[in-house]
């Protein structure tokens, strides 16, 4: 039998799809769904908490606090379930719960900062197609221009917004938690952008049925017998036929102790419930993000942007030498202008022999000085 040893070619797109159904071997990861379930609970636990609590003391910082914390334990226990179905995307070995938080909270950060980005490329785009519009209001020259201009500021748009929603976002996470830094994680999207768009929103179109799919059968079961149940408990409640999930939502905020507890523990519930669509679509994308980075070589697309940031910086830092330099100069004193030419100083025009300021005459040739 031989051993092939070459280097490992990119997937066809059928075999890509294929690839992408064992984004359903995530609920064999024990792990990972103990983890995402613990994220899940933990965050509607601390949010429902501090809820109900803001709407006992009045408070609205309270209650920001309190979606604050839920926000924070769902987006860095997120991330350590994507390190986790990463690396086991990738065959290498799993780490214990313990190890994966921690990188998560080393880690996560890049996120954050890869998105602050985005939103900044979004808004340059639109601010310097706004300015081009603006121009567009020039007379005679104006619509002509703007025949041009709105077609090429719809398809420019169209496909920043296309590549922000089903690229930048969706892949920053499987870029981060496969252990790329912000500056890699920005070049390897821009990569995959440029050469790749349409074959991942195909795929992560698939990905999105097979999510919704699962989700239906998982919320359907979750579903009947949350009615069943609710309705049975009607009595207990005191809710009549009044028994609904809007009925549970507003008894968090003042309601009976067994309203409370019947909405927390459907909260529970519900998070319970979306652990295993949570868990095929974070595996879904580290597989969709391994398919479209195979074989594929980042440094020409690294090298790029890294000159490009170098320039930025180049003219930013001479932009501010030169703001340094005008300051200096508008701050120095003026220098008086009988300085510039001293008493001692003054030479009769006619035979250069230094004169005094109140001659009338010079004392060497005479010549007329006033």
């Amino acid at each position: 039998m031989t051993i092939s040893t070459a280097a490992p070619q990119p997937l066809p797109f059928s075999s890509a799809v294929g690839s992408l159904i064992e984004a359903t071997d995530a609920i064999k990861n024990f792990r990972a769904i103990a983890l995402l379930a613990l994220t899940f609970i933990s965050a509607v636990l601390v949010g429902g908490v501090l809820t109900m609590l803001a709407g006992g003391m009045s408070s609205p910082l309270l209650a920001f606090f309190g979606g604050l914390m839920a926000f924070l334990v769902m987006f860095y226990g997120s991330n350590a379930v994507g390190i986790m179905l990463m690396r086991d995307a990738q065959g290498q070995p799993g780490m214990s719960l313990v190890d994966a938080v921690l990188v998560s909270l080393v880690t996560s950060h890049r996120l954050i900062a890869v998105v602050f980005l985005e939103f900044l490329i979004v808004l340059a785009a639109m601010i310097a197609i706004a300015i081009i519009l603006f121009v567009c209001k020039i007379p005679v020259l104006g619509p002509v221009l703007y025949t041009l201009v709105f077609p090429l500021s719809a398809i420019v748009l169209g496909v920043l917004v296309f590549a922000l929603f089903y690229v930048m976002l969706p892949l920053a996470g499987p870029a981060a938690w496969s252990g790329a830094t912000v500056f890699q994680i920005i070049a390897r999207l821009n990569l995959i952008v440029r050469t790749k768009l349409v074959s991942v929103i195909l795929l992560e179109v698939l990905l999105f049925l097979i999510t919704t799919f699962v989700a239906l059968l998982i919320f359907g079961v979750v579903g009947t017998g949350v009615s069943l149940t609710s309705g049975m408990s009607a009595g207990i409640l005191g809710l009549g036929g009044q028994m609904n999930m809007y009925s549970l939502a507003s008894g968090l905020s003042g309601g009976s102790g067994y309203i409370i507890a019947a909405g927390l523990g459907g909260g529970l519930l519900l998070a319970a419930a979306a652990v295993v669509p949570g868990l095929i679509f974070t595996k879904g994308v580290c597989i969709i993000y391994l398919n479209a980075t195979r074989n594929v070589d980042f440094s020409a697309s690294e090298a790029s942007l890294n000159d490009g940031l170098a320039t930025v910086k180049k003219k930013a830092e001479e932009a501010r030498e030169r703001a340094r330099a005008l300051a200096e100069q508008a701050t120095a004193p003026a220098t008086p202008a009988a300085a510039a030419a001293p008493a001692d100083s003054l030479q009769c025009p006619s035979c250069k022999a230094p004169v005094a300021s109140d001659d009338a005459f010079c004392g060497e040739c005479a010549h007329k000085l006033k």
